[in-house]
């Protein structure tokens, strides 16, 4: 590919590659796959296209993702997302709201989340891509879960968990076995949740997939320290961290530096408890993760009042309260916001509700001016025919003419009432085939008499002589 690069090529045949290289290496050279996916944006904004922008904007979305970096990560999926609707790309669109699902569930703003897996998810199940509709059930269930909605998150989990194994997505499989035993962790149902997270790992080893390898290894090592089984934990734990490193995770390297350091501060090495805590805090406010710092300092204050330091314990929980009174004020503008969209909405729907009401009323009046107009021609018309045939009593014609001429009135006089009745037969009949004809065939046996009498009386008048 590098030759390829090198070589005199067409500017979308660049790009396209710049692409690929950069998704190849994504799991070893993160910071390499961020600038391979640059340059391809960059091409493609100079020729203006956008089908290698959609797609280089949804790769960074991934690799800042893989960074931890998740307002960037969102922020990126969002242009892919406008680009895709508008070139009608459905998958990629699918996958776009998706993946800005998974953004806001990683900050937290499990709403956001929501409405754009369940968006996702509809048009999955419109495409019938079954490894789509799987991986939207689990993101949904999921969000279920930070909400701690378990036995939702276990529905939609088992949901998506069926559909994978049904079309063997070996990778799909992994990840809804590692988010069940999420769901049994939550439950203290330690021993499920270590069997899912441990078949988890199996799979994600076969397939390659160094980031869920390492969540699992987290994850087990929380199991341990539930269990208060601390070398098992710590064991866990480092497995994860040097995976994270691996492949560049900061918000996974955060995670698991802290929680290393809270280990350590159950095994009472405080030494190792605070140098593992203060990386973690300098992970976490890189890459500014609010919810980790605000945890990482309560730990730190903690550890530095077992070892006798109360300044350091002072200002460390401190800042616990800064971050959490922060966090807490960002829920309650979400909230607001919230509540605000929610009330801007319903009365959208009011105002559209009564324009439509209104308009309707207005089709309503139309339609009934035009028929009662029209009623009132055809009525006259049939006067005026029926006129004309009493009228042919004074002029001989031939006896088939005579018929002719009965028969074209009655005819007119029969469609006429069909027409004045229908609405109510609809109603009466509720719009059945078989009850409507019997209707039919009632006006028709009671219009008949009237045919032949008419017809008696009017051929002695009309036939010549």
């Amino acid at each position: 590919m590098r030759l390829l690069l090198n070589s005199e090529i067409h500017d979308t045949t660049r790009i396209i590659t710049l692409n690929q290289m950069s998704w190849s290496i994504k799991q070893t050279n993160l910071d390499s796959s961020i600038n391979l996916a640059s340059e391809a944006l960059r091409i493609s904004k100079s020729i203006k296209w956008q089908h290698g922008m959609a797609n280089s904007f949804a790769k960074l979305g991934v690799f800042y993702y893989f960074r931890g970096e998740y307002h960037k990560s969102r922020e990126y999926h969002s242009y892919a997302l406008e680009i895709n609707i508008d070139l009608g790309r459905l998958r990629q669109t699918a996958i776009n709201l998706g993946n800005i699902g998974v953004a806001y569930r990683n900050l937290g703003d499990y709403p956001n989340a929501l409405e754009y897996y369940f968006r996702a998810l509809s048009i999955e199940e419109k495409m019938g891509r079954k490894k789509g509709i799987a991986t939207k059930l689990g993101n949904i269930g999921i969000v279920y879960k930070e909400q701690e909605d378990l036995d939702k998150a276990l529905e939609y989990y088992l949901k998506a968990l069926e559909i994978s194994e049904e079309i063997n997505d070996t990778r799909g499989v992994a990840r809804h076995l590692g988010n069940i035993g999420v769901v049994y962790r939550k439950r203290f149902e330690y021993s499920s949740a270590l069997e899912y997270y441990f078949r988890a790992v199996k799979l994600e080893q076969e397939t390659g997939n160094i980031y869920g390898e390492s969540g699992n290894y987290s994850n087990i090592g929380n199991v341990y320290m539930d269990l208060k089984d601390y070398p098992m934990a710590l064991e866990y734990q480092l497995k994860g961290l040097v995976l994270y490193k691996e492949i560049g995770n900061v918000g996974g390297v955060a995670l698991n530096l802290g929680n290393i350091g809270v280990t350590y501060t159950e095994l009472e090495e405080y030494g190792k408890a605070e140098e593992y805590l203060k990386q973690a805090l300098a992970h976490s406010s890189s890459s500014g993760i609010k919810e980790l710092l605000k945890d990482q300092y309560l730990y730190i204050s903690r550890v530095y009042d077992s070892t006798d330091n109360p300044s350091k314990a002072f200002s460390s929980y401190k800042m616990h309260i800064v971050y959490r009174d922060s966090l807490n004020n960002e829920e309650n503008t979400r909230a607001q916001t919230r509540t605000e969209m929610k009330y801007e909405y319903e009365k959208a729907q009011l105002v559209k509700e009564q324009e439509e009401k209104e308009a309707a009323r207005v089709v309503a009046e139309e339609t009934s001016r035009r028929n009662n107009l029209q009623y009132s021609v055809i009525l006259i018309a049939i006067l005026i025919l029926f006129g004309g045939v009493l009228s042919l009593g004074f002029i001989n014609v031939s006896e088939r003419m005579a018929e002719g001429i009965i028969f074209f009135s009655f005819l007119i006089l029969f469609e006429f009432l069909l027409v004045l009745a229908d609405p109510y037969i609809d109603k009466w009949s509720g719009g059945a085939p078989g009850f409507k004809l019997l209707f039919n065939a009632g006006i028709a046996a009671l219009i008949f008499p009237m045919h032949a009498f008419f017809e008696g009386k009017m051929k002695k008048r009309l036939v010549k002589s």
